[in-house]
């Protein structure tokens, strides 16, 4: 009997390439060899982060990494995700669907299923074309999903504008479903992104991809029942498969690392051994998010506040100026 081979689709970045990371060792654990599609881009991040891994990219691996390209040019901003999400579906589903026939032709493997982020599920259409079954999977929050699900009904009901802007009745808060917390309103996430016209465009990328949700029956998310009853009992179809965390008991260290953009740091480690048990706050707002220097300095000062150690995590790229009153001390970890 043949090995079931899967093709597994994140969106290009960090915070979506590990959770779909996880769930393919997963996968290839269960006895599946899985082919795990980065852009051109993500893909060298990825092989250049593995200096100590490369034997894990051989041919006979039952986890292969391969890449198409993004549509983007050399030199331009990946973090500028409005341009990222115009160029995606004007370049990569032609190329997704290059790949798997590619993969056909050769012979070595035939694509029995795909698996593809939430932020990228027009691949299911490419499936549904060359005849393959799939499945979505969400890596953040089953409300997330949800509330992107739910952007035409929001339209409808006059909370957001047809260019996803809030309406002047607008209410403070919303409840999508009677079985769901209540959402702020000024809180959505495309409301947020610094640029309105960048969070605008990131929106109706999203929108695009939720209309090929019908293509499959299977709704993965990172997520359980215990966090979010309300939302999983709303829609019946979430599969919750979470929390895709990496573990430390059962797997190597080449393994844990796959997927990683950089390098693993380890500079952190002596000092977090230093440190009572369970007492170190962790915080990190991943690689997109901006801050202006007043949310910057409340951040700062308010971690100096807890009396805790923390480790912080703060962009290579940051301009914001650490605030005088930040103190800073041998418990607190900035990395």
């Amino acid at each position: 009997m043949s090995i079931p081979t899967v093709l597994a689709l994140p969106y290009p970045a960090q915070g979506h390439v590990i959770p779909m990371m996880t769930f393919s060792q997963k996968l290839v654990e269960n006895g599946c060899k899985v082919i795990f599609v980065n852009t051109e881009f993500d893909h060298k991040r990825v092989v250049s982060s593995m200096v100590e891994q490369q034997h894990s990219l051989d041919d006979e691996s039952l986890l292969k990494l391969v890449s198409i390209p993004d549509g983007l040019g050399p030199d331009d901003d990946r973090n500028d995700q409005g341009k990222l999400c115009e160029a995606i579906p004007n370049t990569m589903p032609a190329m997704l669907e290059k790949l798997i026939e590619d993969i056909h032709l050769k012979g070595d493997s035939r694509i029995s299923f795909i698996v593809v982020d939430l932020c990228m599920a027009w691949a299911l259409d490419v499936g549904s074309k060359l005849g393959i079954q799939g499945a979505v999977l969400c890596p953040a929050s089953a409300t997330l999903f949800t509330l992107l699900y739910n952007v035409p009904l929001l339209i409808d009901h006059g909370i957001i504008h047809s260019d996803f802007g809030l309406t002047s009745t607008t209410k403070k808060t919303i409840q999508i479903s009677p079985t769901m917390p209540e959402m702020d309103t000024s809180g959505f996430f495309w409301l947020n992104m610094g640029d309105p016209i960048n969070g605008r465009k990131v929106l109706k990328y999203l929108v695009y991809c939720t209309q090929s949700l019908h293509l499959t029956e299977w709704w993965l998310c990172n997520t359980t029942h215990e966090l979010e009853p309300g939302t999983l009992s709303f829609i019946s179809k979430f599969l919750p498969i979470g929390p895709l965390l990496r573990s430390h008991d059962n797997t190597s260290v080449a393994t844990r690392s796959m997927g990683q953009f950089w390098e693993e740091d380890l500079s952190c480690m002596s000092w977090l051994d230093q440190q009572p048990h369970r007492s170190v706050l962790y915080v990190a707002f991943g690689s997109f998010t901006l801050f202006d220097q007043n949310q910057f300095n409340e951040l700062a000062l308010g971690l100096d506040l807890t009396n805790r150690p923390y480790l912080w995590i703060v962009r290579e790229d940051n301009k914001m100026e650490y605030p005088n009153e930040f103190l800073g001390s041998k418990d607190r970890n900035i990395n």
